[in-house]
């Protein structure tokens, strides 16, 4: 395995996927106990990888691993203590089959009521707001991340191992979501750890994509939420789509630094597809500052 340096060639979505370069391969999701983190664990876990989950709810976890019938183990994982991090990717890697780290799947993120956007009274003294959403969907992302990156390099490189990074963003990440700025934040933020590493894991043959989701029906949105967008008519993507979507991204190891957006089945028809909008075309003033920063950047910081 061995990865080029990046450049834009957008993804064409095929219906086909190479599911036996899984088999034997060892997975981590963070958050993998319920949603869609649960349907990715058991997604590869059918393909023939060892999955290692990583959530808080130790209950839902174990029950988890349960379904999957010694396919996988569960390590309870706060995303936002490093230390429950490291213990999860040395459990991965002492459990699976080839003592590896192969697929890294950041998927741990929550949503709700955000103390950023809550307005107090100003005649009162300033509230410190709870910045769990941001602890949680970029700083827990970014601990993944190195992590990954870390455990990735003990390995070598050969046909059957991979350096396989996915990170979770939404749509959120391309578009404005009012009264979740925290969540616009983190979703943004990840999107720019993408952009920012695909210029250089390519470097130690690691490869790192994005995977963004429109709206599906998981637990994150409660039933009064997806009544109203049924209400007016949104239409959702679906829980396989974006299986399939990662299961595309993993087994295909000539996929690298792009951004697959999980959408309905209107907008493509094998439900995701290449957003196509990490890169900027030509014309576009901002090509040629990007280009310029790409020739300076790295410069900057030696």
């Amino acid at each position: 395995m061995s990865v080029p340096e990046y450049q834009d060639h957008p993804l064409k979505i095929a219906s086909s996927l190479k599911l036996e370069n899984l088999v034997g391969k060892s997975v981590i999701v963070t958050g993998g106990a319920s949603g869609l983190g649960k349907a990715y664990a058991q997604v590869f876990a059918a393909a023939g990888a060892y999955v290692t989950i990583g959530d808080f709810n130790e209950r839902a976890g174990n029950e988890a691993v349960a379904e999957l019938s010694g396919k996988a183990q569960f390590v309870k994982c706060d995303v936002r203590n490093w230390d429950d991090q490291v213990r999860m990717f040395e459990a991965a890697i002492k459990n699976s089959p080839h003592k590896s780290c192969d697929v890294v799947i950041a998927n741990a993120g929550i949503v709700g009521a955000d103390d950023l956007y809550t307005l107090q009274d100003p005649a009162l003294p300033p509230v410190k707001p709870d910045l769990r959403i941001i602890e949680i969907n970029l700083l827990g992302t970014a601990y993944t991340t190195k992590l990954a990156m870390h455990y990735f390099r003990r390995q070598p490189v050969d046909a059957g191992r991979d350096r396989c990074l996915i990170i979770k963003a939404s749509i959120a990440a391309y578009a404005d979501q009012p009264g979740s700025p925290q969540y616009n934040i983190s979703k943004w933020g990840v999107r720019g750890l993408m952009r920012n590493l695909r210029r250089t894991a390519w470097k130690e043959d690691i490869r790192v994509n994005l995977v963004a989701p429109w709206y599906v029906r998981t637990p994150i949105l409660d039933k009064a939420i997806q009544d109203y967008l049924d209400g007016i008519g949104v239409g959702f993507a679906t829980v396989e789509d974006a299986c399939k979507a990662m299961l595309k991204i993993a087994s295909d190891a000539t996929i690298n630094g792009r951004a697959l957006g999980i959408v309905p089945r209107t907008e493509a028809p094998e439900g995701y597809m290449d957003l196509d909008h990490d890169d900027y075309k030509e014309g576009d003033v901002i090509k040629e500052w990007q280009q310029v920063v790409l020739d300076t950047a790295l410069r900057l910081v030696e």
